[in-house]
C-alpha cells in the first residue's frame, strides 16, 4: 500500500508542475499592462475567450491599464497634425478664379482628434477596423492618415476652392488672411459634429499661370516705361516753360528798358523842342522888339528933326537922283524945284492931260 502511494505521488508531481507552469504561462499571456504615451489616446477593450470584444474605457496618455486580464488597447494620435494640399495647374488641380483664370496655391491645415470623442471615432469612423488588432504607435499615425483622407481632405479642398473662386486670379494674393479665416470657419462648421477639431488654416501665396504673370510683368514694365517717359516729357516741358518764361522775362525786361529809353528820348526831345520853340519865340520877340524900337526911334527922330528938315533931305535926295533938262518953253521956266523931279519920265502933253481939249 505504501509503495502504491509513493508511485502515485511520483507521477503527480510532474503533472502538478506542468499544470502550474501552464497556468503561469496562460496568466502571463492573458494579463498585460498596456501603456499609452503622451500625445496618444488608448481605446481599451476586453477580449473574452468566448464572445465579442467589449469597450472598457479610453486612456489619455501618459497612462497605462496596469496588469489586466485579456484586455487590449488601440492607440490613436491626439496631437495636432499638419497637412498641405496643393492646387496646381500642372496636375489639373488649379482653382478657377472669378475671372475664369486658374489659380495655383498651397493650403495647410492643422487638425487633431478630439480626446473626448475617441470612442466615437474608433467605433463610428473606422478606427478599430484600421488598427487591425495592432496597438503600436505606427498604427496610430496610420489611423489619422485614414481619417484625414476619408473625412477631412475633401471638405478642406472644397472650402479652399469655394473661397478662392470669389477672387480674380491677380487679386487673391492681397486677401490671403481673409481667405484663410473664411476657409477655417467653413471647415470648422463642416466638422462641427465629428470627432475632429480644426486648429488653423493657412492659404499660401496664390499664383496665376506663368503666362499671365509674364503678361502682367510686361504690362507693369511697359507702364513703368511709359511713366518714365511721361516724367521725362513733363520735365522737358517744364524746362521749356522755364526757358520760355525766362525768355519772356528777359524780353519784358529789355522791352521795359527800351520803353524807358524811348520815354526818356521822347521827354528829352520834347524838352529840346520846347527849348527851341522858346528860343525862337525869344528871338522873334527880341526881333519884334528891336524893330519896334527902331521904328519908334525913327519916328522919334523924325519928330525931332521936324517937317522942314525932312523935306530938305527929301530935296537933297531928289537932287542927287534927278536929271537936268533945259526948259523948252515957257512952262519949263516956270517949273519949280519939285517939277524937275524924275524928269527922265515923259511928261504928258497938255492935251493929253486935259483930256484932248
Amino acid at each position: 500500500m505504501k509503495n502504491s502511494l509513493q508511485g502515485i505521488s511520483s507521477l503527480a508531481a510532474p503533472v502538478v508542475l506542468f499544470a502550474v507552469a501552464g497556468g503561469a504561462a496562460a496568466l502571463f499571456y492573458n494579463c498585460q499592462n498596456h501603456r499609452v504615451l503622451s500625445g496618444f489616446a488608448g481605446y481599451v477593450y476586453t477580449k473574452p475567450i468566448l464572445g465579442k470584444n467589449r469597450f472598457e474605457s479610453v486612456l489619455i496618455g501618459p497612462s497605462s491599464t496596469g496588469w489586466v486580464w485579456r484586455r487590449d488597447v488601440s492607440k490613436v494620435s491626439i496631437t495636432p497634425d499638419t497637412t498641405v494640399e496643393e492646387f496646381d495647374a500642372k496636375n489639373g488641380g488649379a482653382i478657377l478664379g472669378k475671372d475664369k483664370l486658374p489659380i495655383s496655391c498651397k493650403a495647410s491645415l492643422v487638425y487633431r482628434l478630439d480626446p473626448n470623442k475617441v470612442k466615437e471615432f474608433m467605433e463610428d469612423y473606422g478606427g478599430i477596423a484600421q488598427s487591425s488588432g495592432r496597438n503600436d504607435d505606427e498604427v496610430a499615425d496610420e489611423i489619422m492618415a485614414f481619417a484625414y483622407k476619408n473625412f477631412i481632405q475633401q471638405p478642406f479642398r472644397t472650402a479652399v476652392r469655394a473661397e478662392l473662386s470669389q477672387y480674380n486670379a491677380l487679386d487673391a494674393s492681397g486677401s490671403l488672411q481673409m481667405i484663410s479665416d473664411n476657409v477655417f470657419n467653413q471647415l470648422r462648421r463642416r466638422l462641427e459634429n465629428t470627432p475632429f477639431i480644426v486648429d488653423s488654416v493657412a492659404v499660401g501665396e496664390t499664383n496665376p499661370p506663368q503666362a499671365i504673370i509674364d503678361s502682367v510683368v510686361k504690362k507693369v514694365q511697359t507702364t513703368q516705361e511709359n511713366e518714365r517717359k511721361e516724367t521725362e516729357l513733363q520735365i522737358a516741358q517744364k524746362d521749356v516753360a522755364i526757358q520760355r518764361a525766362s525768355g519772356e522775362a528777359e524780353g519784358a525786361r529789355k522791352l521795359e528798358i527800351a520803353r524807358q529809353e524811348a520815354n526818356a528820348n521822347l521827354a528829352r526831345g520834347e524838352a529840346e523842342a520846347r527849348v527851341i520853340v522858346m528860343q525862337g519865340q525869344a528871338r522873334a520877340e527880341a526881333a519884334l522888339a528891336a524893330a519896334k524900337a527902331e521904328a519908334e526911334g525913327l519916328r522919334l527922330k523924325e519928330a525931332a528933326l521936324g517937317e522942314n528938315v525932312l523935306r530938305l533931305r527929301a530935296y537933297e535926295s531928289m537932287f542927287n537922283n534927278a536929271k537936268t533938262y533945259l526948259p523948252s518953253g515957257g512952262q519949263g521956266a516956270a517949273m519949280s524945284v519939285l517939277g524937275i523931279l524924275n524928269l527922265d519920265r515923259e511928261t504928258p502933253a497938255p492935251e493929253a492931260a486935259s483930256g484932248g481939249k
